[in-house]
């Protein structure tokens, strides 16, 4: 299958007549022929049935054709990406983000990016999911950075990172070092938790309330730096997961421990965005941003697939 015989499919679907692909294509119309017949040898199946002088598309066809122009497209966004390289990948790029992602994850990722391509301006707009969708359709930025999906067909969302509800306390507290802790053993202490109004707060609230569970939440806050100074000070457990505590785990100033038989719903960050939007160095970003997201033990390659 080569570019050649895509291009020349695609155009015959667009103009419906195998005489005005030969045209576009300044091809003579047997290999136009050609070409379509080799695919469809290779593919196995007709692709496009031809009946009085008019040319339409098969079932197969038709179940081909996204693949085709997807194809093209990004051999398109290809030839427009080195073309970016030769000229020295000036440009400017712009996307949503939750708060908590950028102020603690985002930062080092846009370091290594702007070292490595100085000529690219930044824009990065915190806000909400539903404010980040809406912004991506009356397109002041392409793609967004969030913690939760929404249900907007519109709207394609990538999962980056899944990871269970861990009990996270510090280094001089008595669970510190624990392999794990059952759920009442997390009820015995007082609980650091985000402000009610939030979602995740919702979801602990909920499953607390499924299970007919009463729990002490001691501390509320919407701010991160505050809850690591209550973590610090051994005030009480933080029920999260470790992707926004990761330095001070692996500095040993915090430990986040497994909950047996974990009945919170999993803890997950998404790419979303509108494919068709999405340019060059987009494309760019989102690659440097998946490897840069590696170490943080994202979910299985399995479950998606690379940009």
């Amino acid at each position: 299958m080569t570019f050649d015989q895509i291009l020349t499919f695609v155009t015959v679907y667009r103009l419906g007549s195998i005489s005005k692909a030969a045209e576009r294509l300044y091809l003579p119309q047997p290999t136009v022929s050609h070409r379509i017949k080799q695919l469809e040898r290779e593919l196995g199946k007709p692709l496009l049935i031809r009946a009085h002088g008019i040319v339409r598309l098969s079932e197969e066809g038709s179940a081909f054709l996204p693949y085709a122009l997807n194809a093209l497209a990004a051999l398109d966004q290809g030839r427009e990406a080195v073309d970016h390289l030769k000229q020295g990948l000036t440009g400017k790029l712009s996307f949503g983000c939750v708060n908590s992602f950028a102020s603690i994850i985002l930062p080092p990722i846009l370091d290594s990016f702007s070292k490595a391509y100085p000529n690219i301006a930044l824009q990065v707009l915190c806000c909400t999911t539903q404010e980040q969708i809406k912004m991506i359709k009356n397109k002041h930025f392409q793609f967004g950075i969030t913690r939760y999906t929404a249900n907007d067909p519109s709207i394609t969302f990538r999962l980056l990172h899944s990871h269970p509800v861990y009990a996270i306390v510090s280094e001089e507290h008595p669970y510190a070092g624990r392999e794990s802790l059952k759920l009442q053993d997390v009820l015995k202490e007082q609980l650091i938790l985000y402000e009610p109004e939030s979602m995740f707060r919702k979801k602990i609230d909920l499953t607390f309330n499924d299970l007919n569970l009463h729990y002490n939440a001691h501390y509320e806050t919407n701010n991160l730096q505050l809850i690591k100074h209550w973590i610090k000070s051994t005030l009480g457990i933080f029920l999260s997961f470790p992707l926004y505590i990761q330095a001070e785990i692996d500095s040993g100033e915090m430990y986040a421990i497994p909950i047996e038989q974990n009945p919170f719903p999993l803890n997950q960050l998404f790419l979303m965005y509108r494919e068709e939007e999405l340019n060059s160095v987009d494309y760019l970003f989102l690659r440097h941003f998946q490897k840069a997201m590696e170490p943080f033990h994202p979910v299985d390659s399995d479950e998606h697939d690379s940009f």
